[in-house]
Order: C-alpha cells, then sequence, then structure tokens
C-alpha cells in the first residue's frame, strides 16, 4: 500500500508540475484498493502534493452515494452530497475530498489521473467537439456532454460507463468532459502516462498551426496599472506578448476570449473580462459599468492594442489569474482547427459561481 500512495505522489507531481495539464488546483487523482479510496483533497495543488494531501475514503460508503435520493434544488442538493462524502472519510484529517470523489469510485482501474490539459480542451471546448473526437479517438474514448459539476455529472458519468461496458465490452480508459477536461485510468503510472502521450499526440496532429509566442515583450502600461491599483485598493499587474497581441488587436477580436470556456475559468478569473482603451479616465468609466453590471471588478483587461491588466487582492492570486487567462488564450486559439470556441452559458456559469465548493476552491487558491 504504501508503495501505492508513493506511486500516486509522483504521477500527481509529474501532471501537476506541467502547466498544460493543471494550472493552480486544477484536476485531481486517485488510487484504490477493494476497500479503500485515497483522493487529492479538494484545492491541494497537484504539483507539489504529498500522501498526506490526500483524503482516505471508504468505498463501500461511496457506493450507497448512488443508491440514494437527494433534494431537486442543485445548491441544496450539492450541499447535501458534501455532507456524505464527509461521512464517507476513514480518518479525518480535516480535509476535503474532491467533489469527483464519486466519479473516480466508479472507474475500476486502481489509478485515475484527471486533468485539464490545454490541447484537451482546445478540443473540448471547441464547437464541433463531440465529432472531432469521435473522428480522432473512434471508441476509445468516451465523450461526455457538459453538466454541473458534482452529483448531475456523477449519475450522468454513470449512466454513460454502463452504456459503454453494455456496448464495448470493457470499461472506458479515457473520459472526456466537454468544456471541462479528461479522466485518463489505468492500474500503473506508466500505462497512465503512455495513454496521456497518445491523447496529446493525437489531437495536436489536427492542429496545424502554431499558436503565437508567450514569451513576455514590452508593453506601455505602467501608468494605467498604477492607477487602476491605487483607485481600487487592489493588486495590479500587466502583461504582454503574441499571443496577447493577437487577442487585444480590437474589441471583436477579444470577444474570443471574452466569456469563461470551463469551471477553473470561472474559479480564478470570474466568468466575464473587460475590454477597454488606454485612455485612464474611460479605462475607470468602464470599469465602474463592468462591476456595476457583472457583480464584481474585473479581474482580466484587455488594453486595445497594449496588453493586459491583471487585478487580484495578492500577488499569488493574482499570477494564478494570468495564468488561467494565458491558457484560455491558447485554448481559444486552438479551437479554430475544431469549428471555434463554445462558452459556457450563462446558466451553466450562474451554477459554478453559486457553488460553495468551487468557491472553497477559490478561497483555498487565494493562500
Amino acid at each position: 500500500m504504501e508503495s501505492s500512495l508513493k506511486k500516486l505522489v509522483e504521477i500527481s507531481n509529474y501532471y501537476g508540475s506541467d502547466p498544460e495539464y493543471v494550472i493552480a488546483g486544477g484536476g485531481n487523482t486517485s488510487f484504490k484498493n477493494e476497500k479503500h479510496l485515497w483522493i487529492k483533497a479538494s484545492g491541494t495543488s497537484m504539483a507539489t502534493i504529498t500522501e498526506s494531501g490526500f483524503v482516505k475514503m471508504d468505498r463501500s460508503a461511496l457506493q450507497k452515494i448512488s443508491e440514494k435520493t437527494y433534494s431537486e434544488d442543485p445548491l441544496k442538493r450539492e450541499s447535501e452530497i458534501k455532507l456524505e462524502l464527509h461521512n464517507c472519510i476513514v480518518e479525518d484529517t480535516g480535509l476535503r475530498p474532491s467533489v469527483e470523489t464519486s466519479l473516480h469510485n466508479l472507474i475500476n482501474s486502481a489509478f485515475v489521473v484527471h486533468t485539464h490539459p490545454t490541447w484537451v480542451n482546445a478540443l473540448m471546448c471547441a464547437k464541433n467537439s463531440s465529432e472531432e473526437t469521435a473522428k480522432l479517438f473512434g471508441t476509445e474514448a468516451l465523450v461526455i456532454e457538459y453538466t454541473d459539476p458534482g452529483y448531475i455529472l456523477f449519475k450522468l458519468v454513470e449512466k454513460k460507463i454502463t452504456e459503454y461496458v453494455s456496448e464495448f465490452g470493457k470499461d472506458p480508459v479515457i473520459i472526456f468532459l466537454e468544456n471541462h477536461g479528461v479522466f485518463v485510468s489505468a492500474d500503473t503510472i506508466e500505462e497512465i502516462k503512455s495513454i496521456y502521450r497518445d491523447i496529446d499526440k493525437k489531437i495536436k496532429s489536427k492542429i496545424d498551426f502554431a499558436v503565437p509566442s508567450i514569451n513576455p515583450i514590452g508593453s506601455n502600461l505602467t501608468e494605467l496599472t498604477e492607477s487602476l491599483a491605487n483607485s481600487k485598493g487592489l493588486k495590479a499587474k500587466a502583461f504582454n506578448c503574441d499571443l496577447i497581441q493577437h487577442f487585444v488587436k480590437d474589441e471583436d477580436t477579444f470577444k474570443l476570449v471574452g466569456i469563461a470556456f470551463s469551471p477553473d475559468n470561472i474559479v480564478y478569473c470570474k466568468a466575464h473580462y473587460l475590454f477597454s482603451g488606454s485612455d485612464s479616465a474611460k479605462l475607470l468609466q468602464d470599469y465602474e459599468s463592468f462591476e456595476k453590471k457583472h457583480g464584481y471588478y474585473p479581474k482580466v483587461i484587455g488594453i486595445k492594442k497594449l496588453g493586459l491588466i491583471c487585478l487580484e487582492e495578492n500577488e499569488k492570486s493574482l499570477n494564478t489569474v494570468y495564468e488561467v487567462f494565458l491558457d484560455m488564450m491558447k485554448i481559444s486559439y486552438a479551437t479554430k482547427s475544431f469549428g471555434g470556441p463554445r462558452f459556457m452559458t450563462a446558466r451553466q456559469i450562474e451554477f459554478i459561481d453559486n457553488w460553495e465548493v468551487e468557491n472553497y476552491r477559490r478561497k483555498i487558491a487565494k493562500t
């Protein structure tokens, strides 16, 4: 058992330290035997997790979650599930198990690695994701249409896995989630890596253009950045690179990254982003209008032809905002190969924004 947990830490650190697979507290991993499942704690970084960062769960107790009935009210239901998951903990260390614990328990393989890879989401956040995935992977992979994370997603995946096993006589080792990411499962971490390499190779083979460079380039945004920071009492930092320049050239192009693609975008950057010009007074006016419309300040502001300004409460979370949004820009650019971007809907965004689980993850990320 000790050896298996070390392997779990190893594979978690391996993908968690690669920003093309995991950013901030995104993604989760697990190992299971017949009786127990060890799952990454919610909000914990895969890049630095140790054995103490996993929560030990009772698999027979987890199985009973599938057999029970819960409230029809989404937020009340998720609160009930949170309590149920807590009651399945074998050794309570004060950590909260990932909300996707029940989904991990569905999968028979010993190891499960769930990530949000840039190139996978270039496919999963595209308008033609289902058709293009079928062309690339055939019956090798199961594709799940976007649904609210948590219990509803768990029940949908449970149904789809049952149908897949009935049709093909085996478990799916690849489960793609639209506007979310991918689950890869196997009995060894070597197999996990092999499957991920194959996924990466197949998707990249269909992206026949280079994404603009993310190497930093200069831009004169000092005055605007300082003005925002001083007037709003927030940390502010300017960023610029070729990829940013592509999206800030005009308002129409910025709209291609104007709304969130995935729950991670909402957790770390919120769901909407501001585009403005270089006039300080006009920028502050646009800022106030944005805050009045959406109920929160813009964490990302595209400044026409000059670059990005990111805003947050502290330096750590500010850099996370930039990393997540930079990934979002890469995804948007690459969706050109699969029909263009597919944003989350207003109803989907509302669920994530009001979900206590994601607000907890957001809080953990800030600290």
